[in-house]
């Protein structure tokens, strides 16, 4: 790692490598709500992570940099290394809100790259959006529209399209989210009566390529919610949305799973090509790991069934687990006195 704590040849990959666990970070680190809070946030977590002698895992080299410049040891510095950074990313998810984590579980897997990728949204001296002028503009300028899109209000948004017909497609956030994507996930009562007349005034063209800055078609933003009515509507529109990554490669399925959004998982399960999500171990072990953890066993089980294969990976968003790993885990799922299942049979028995 960068941080020259790290870099002491003399010591053992142990030394270089620590892995506090004895701290609460919730007792020194207050939960990061908004860019209001973020500077006393990054201050205050930075200070942690330098305390416990780790702070390469956030300043210094990337993963890959790292693996490509391990040497001797290399088997157990990589697992030394792994352990440790995922001790800090830990720190780091927990510490964020309900609003803000759901949002970037899933977008790195390094504790450096979630720390950055914190920086870019908070951060106003390292947000590109900062120096756009031109959104800074939108973002003025169809404050109302945002408003109207949050409250689900159709009436004062289509006052705004009908003077501006080019809002129904614009980035209206810092964010890039359009007024689709705020309306979908909102939690107003009229949230779908806005999508509905948002589509009809969209080519099945436009819910494909408007994005948000993470790559994400406005059905993440319904399946984060759990809005399934607003889905569907989505998916009426252009039934290729359930195969379309963000720029992390997650699909809408993977955030399905990991919200425990059964109804949702189902539907989308039904409507996303064996092809996409099976073109490498990455999209299906994470789905695998993800429905396990979310203990929905049995659409679990019948997913394995279509790649038996996938229970013996780790997936790169668990690379310390593969599914059983996770299970074992889950001691509420198996209640003393039950008759076995096939989980149950593969745990105990295996």
């Amino acid at each position: 790692m960068g941080s020259s704590s790290n870099e002491n040849s003399s010591s053992s990959p142990r030394d270089k490598y620590p892995y506090p666990t004895e701290f609460n970070v919730l007792d020194f680190v207050p939960k990061l709500f908004s860019e209001g809070n973020y500077n006393n946030w990054k201050l205050l977590m930075r200070d942690f992570i330098r305390m416990r002698g780790l702070i390469g895992f956030i300043e210094g080299a990337s993963a890959e940099e790292f693996i490509k410049g391990a040497a001797a040891e290399e088997r157990y510095r990589d697992e030394a290394w792994e352990r440790s950074n995922n001790l800090v990313r830990g720190w780091i998810l927990v510490t964020l809100s309900e609003d803000i984590r759901p949002q970037l579980v899933l977008s790195s897997e390094s504790a450096k790259g979630l720390w950055t990728r914190l920086e870019e949204i908070f951060d106003p001296t390292r947000s590109t959006w900062q120096l756009d002028e031109g959104m800074e503009y939108r973002q003025g300028h169809y404050l109302a529209l945002q408003k109207a899109a949050i409250n689900g209000d159709w009436d004062k948004a289509r006052e705004i399209i009908e003077r501006d017909p080019d809002a129904v497609r614009t980035h209206i956030t810092p964010t890039l989210q359009t007024a689709l994507h705020i309306a979908i996930s909102s939690g107003s009562a009229g949230r779908n009566r806005i999508v509905r007349k948002l589509l009809e005034k969209m080519t099945p063209q436009d819910v494909v390529d408007l994005v948000d800055n993470a790559g994400g078609t406005a059905l993440f933003e319904a399946v984060v919610v759990g809005n399934m009515a607003g889905a569907r509507m989505l998916v009426y529109k252009n039934s290729d949305l359930p195969n379309i990554s963000d720029k992390y490669g997650i699909m809408p399925l993977h955030w399905a799973a990991m919200c425990g959004f059964r109804e949702m998982v189902l539907y989308l399960m039904e409507l996303t090509s064996e092809d996409i999500l099976f073109a490498n171990d990455y999209a299906g072990g994470l789905l695998l790991c993800l429905l396990t953890q979310s203990e929905m066993y049995d659409i679990a089980l019948t997913f394995l069934h279509r790649k038996p294969e996938l229970a013996c990976m780790a997936s790169m968003g668990f690379k310390e687990f593969n599914p059983f790993d996770i299970i074992v885990e889950k001691h509420s799922s198996f209640p003393s006195g039950n008759s076995s299942n096939f989980w149950h049979n593969l745990v105990y028995l295996g």
